[in-house]
């Protein structure tokens, strides 16, 4: 991670988008990280097969909420089906990359919204974190 990624991540967690739980939720999931201790819930509002709207709060680390904001850069709008294949690749796609020791706190706003996802859909799915990282 260079300079610029750090300061991307400060800026982020300092000013994060989307950092409230949304009382006017389709559904919300909960999240734990148990390695760090980060604890997120995210809030998201579906509507026509589409993320329509995306929060998110917790007892979170600062790399954690960076992540979740930024996530809410690129999130809303985009089909629910096509959230289900986001990974950490994803994030690094988008110029989203930590060390490789904190890579479960980049992606855990993306677990918690595909598991939401797996709820809503009822398809009896579960996803970890080993489902988003590659190593």
């Amino acid at each position: 991670m260079d300079e610029e990624q750090n300061i991307m991540i400060q800026e982020y967690a300092k000013n994060p988008l989307q950092n409230f739980a949304m009382k006017e939720h389709t559904i919300k999931q909960h999240e734990g990280n148990f390695i760090c201790w980060d604890d997120i819930v995210v809030y998201i509002v579906i509507k026509d097969g589409k993320i329509a709207e995306y929060s998110f709060d917790g007892n979170c680390s600062n790399i954690t909420t960076a992540a979740a904001s930024f996530l809410s850069e690129f999130i809303i709008g985009v089909p629910i089906e096509d959230v289900l294949h986001r990974t950490y690749q994803t994030m690094l796609d988008h110029g989203f990359e930590v060390s490789p020791r904190r890579k479960r706190a980049a992606v855990i706003a993306i677990l918690a919204t595909r598991n939401a996802i797996h709820t809503y859909l009822k398809d009896g799915k579960e996803d970890v974190f080993d489902d988003l990282i590659e190593d």
